[in-house]
């Protein structure tokens, strides 16, 4: 009973080395998830959960919204209006405040983030000055000016060939990002939303 009873403790210990070794490494990353950065200034940061032209997560562009609401990812909207409307994350889905999705005819067309708690899988976020936002999109970003603030500007960043037909958008105030968006054209080049 006694060498079994320290067998478990060495197994135990074991495993708790091994555990410590593998969470040590893990400070080699080059890119720092969620809002615990030690050291914002020196690492680009990118969320747990990054939006790009295909989704955010498990919330997919083009899917069909009852997916993602039996899989508890998105609520129900009882006064979804068919045409087009938006629905948000489930209370537990792990999707932040601040994300909406856009519906149109039962699939979802482009999701929408006001937060700087998404990036894309860039790293691009809410706050972001332009010249950021030039650094990692490059010659890919098409600007064009906003519609409705005078010194605003639209970031247009078209999906690869495996994401044709998508896009993301970033609003600015001709600073810095106030909110960005992913999905499908022509949904996500939409001005007015749902209008």
């Amino acid at each position: 009973m006694k060498r079994q009873n320290q067998s478990r403790s060495r197994t135990f210990l074991f495993a708790v080395a091994v555990f410590s070794i593998l969470a040590c490494g893990r400070g080699d990353q080059s890119a720092v998830k969620g809002p615990e950065n030690p050291n914002p200034g020196a690492r680009d940061t990118v969320s747990d959960v990054a939006l790009s032209e295909d989704g955010l997560g498990g919330v997919l562009i083009g899917a069909q919204l009852s997916e993602a609401v039996n899989m508890g990812l998105l609520s129900e909207n009882p006064n979804l209006k068919p045409e087009c409307d938006y629905v948000f994350p489930a209370v537990g889905s792990g999707i932040p405040e601040g994300v909406s999705v856009m519906v149109v005819r039962g699939r979802i067309a482009r999701i929408d983030v006001d937060t700087g708690a998404v990036t894309t899988e860039e790293g691009a976020k809410v706050g972001d000055s332009e010249e950021r936002l030039k650094n990692l999109y490059g010659d890919d970003a098409n600007v064009t000016p906003h519609k409705y603030i005078t010194k605003g500007r639209y970031f247009t960043v078209l999906g690869d060939s495996a994401s044709a037909g998508k896009a993301l958008v970033f609003e600015t105030d001709g600073q810095q990002v106030t909110a960005f968006r992913a999905g499908r054209l022509p949904e996500v080049q939409w001005v007015e939303a749902c209008g």
